[in-house]
C-alpha cells in the first residue's frame, strides 16, 4: 500500500465520537466473537446506535443477513447428515 492509498483510506473514514465502539474492541472484550459471527454485528449496532449513518446501518444489516443465511445452510447440512442413518426418517 503506497502513501496515496493510505491517505485516501483515512480521508474516506467518517469522524467517530469518542464513545464509538469498534468491531475489534467487541471481539477483544466479548468471548467467542469473530468476524463471521452475526452477533458481533448486532452488538456493533447496539453499542453505536446513536451515531451511525443510515448507509452504514444498512450495510451492517446486509452483512448480518448474509452470515445468518450461511449459518442456516450449514445447520441444514448438519441436520441432513445426522439424519442419514435414522430409521424413522
Amino acid at each position: 500500500m503506497n502513501d496515496l492509498d493510505i491517505i485516501n483510506s483515512i480521508s474516506k473514514q467518517p469522524i467517530r465520537p469518542p464513545e464509538h465502539v469498534t468491531l475489534e474492541q467487541i471481539m477483544n472484550e466479548v468471548p467467542n466473537m469473530t468476524l463471521d459471527n452475526p452477533a458481533l454485528y448486532a452488538l456493533y449496532l447496539y453499542y453505536n446506535a446513536g451515531h451511525l449513518e443510515v448507509a452504514e446501518v444498512q450495510n451492517v444489516n446486509v452483512v448480518m443477513d448474509k452470515l445468518k443465511a450461511e449459518r442456516s445452510l450449514v445447520t441444514q447440512r448438519n441436520i441432513d447428515y445426522m439424519k442419514r442413518d435414522d430409521p424413522n426418517e
